[in-house]
């Protein structure tokens, strides 16, 4: 089988406009409990070895576009996905060879809410400007929810508005304008990642952030299949854990027999 060029003569490789696109988004609990145990430094190392995955996928590398949106430190922030700039990002989405976000800092409450509305606008602008450029989109985009602790309100206590949105996902699952998936780490809670996303939640107890991170990897390349275009979201998400329960036992065969 031919191999991937590596990493450094891909980047130097002349980028062909894609005639569609991949939107992938990201929002990542970075409040003050990730600074327990160094969680925000592995985070931000899985984040760098992340982008050495997605340019191995060259349907992904060569459509792929990522937003990095943060709740907690700052309250919410788009990071520049590229790392080029602070604070803010003048452009949310990076094509995925310049996804190198700068060093993310852990502080503050957990605005889970905020973050995820803010993400959905910023979604619908990209899917705008994109329409408006004559650009289709490959599939639905994927958004993904990391993180390790409850919603909470400005004061840092506990909040329910995340009951208010979770219809807010469902309409736009039903109307088929993205798929969602909530993913928790030690810290999260479980009600709360099965009420935002009932067929695609997560809880990955025991999991660094480099196997969460290969995780989204996985259902992305099911998520984004070409089946999956018209199916009911809660299809695609079925198809999905059947793809990551069969990455789990292989992975585990490996394992018994290495």
């Amino acid at each position: 089988m031919t191999q991937p060029p590596p990493a450094s003569v891909r980047d130097a490789l002349p980028v062909q406009p894609a005639k569609s696109r991949i939107l992938i988004t990201l929002v990542v609990d970075t409040s003050s409990s990730m600074a327990e145990g160094d969680r925000i430094g592995e985070l931000n190392r899985a984040l760098r070895s992340w982008r050495e995955e997605l340019m191995g996928d060259d349907h992904l590398s060569s459509r792929g576009e990522i937003a990095l949106v943060t709740f907690g430190k700052d309250h919410v922030v788009a990071v520049d996905p590229s790392g080029a700039f602070a604070g803010h990002a003048q452009q949310p989405y990076v094509p995925v060879s310049q996804f190198k976000p700068a060093e993310l800092e852990a502080g503050g409450v957990t605005p889970m809410v905020e973050a995820l509305q803010y993400a959905f606008d910023l979604l619908a602008t990209r899917r705008q400007q994109l329409r408006a450029d004559g650009i289709s989109l490959a599939n639905r985009p994927l958004v993904y929810l990391i993180t390790d602790g409850v919603p909470t309100d400005e004061r840092g206590y506990r909040s329910d508005r995340w009951r208010d949105f979770a219809p807010v996902i469902r309409q736009h699952e039903d109307g088929k304008h993205l798929l969602f998936f909530a993913l928790g780490v030690d810290g999260a809670e479980r009600e709360v990642l099965a009420g935002l996303a009932p067929s695609s939640w997560q809880f990955l107890a025991g999991l660094n952030f480099a196997q969460v991170l290969s995780l989204v990897s996985s259902s992305i390349e099911s998520a984004s299949a070409a089946s999956a275009r018209n199916e009911p979201a809660d299809e695609v998400y079925r198809r999905v854990q059947e793809h990551l329960d069969l990455d789990a036992r292989m992975t585990q065969f490996l394992q018994g027999n290495g």
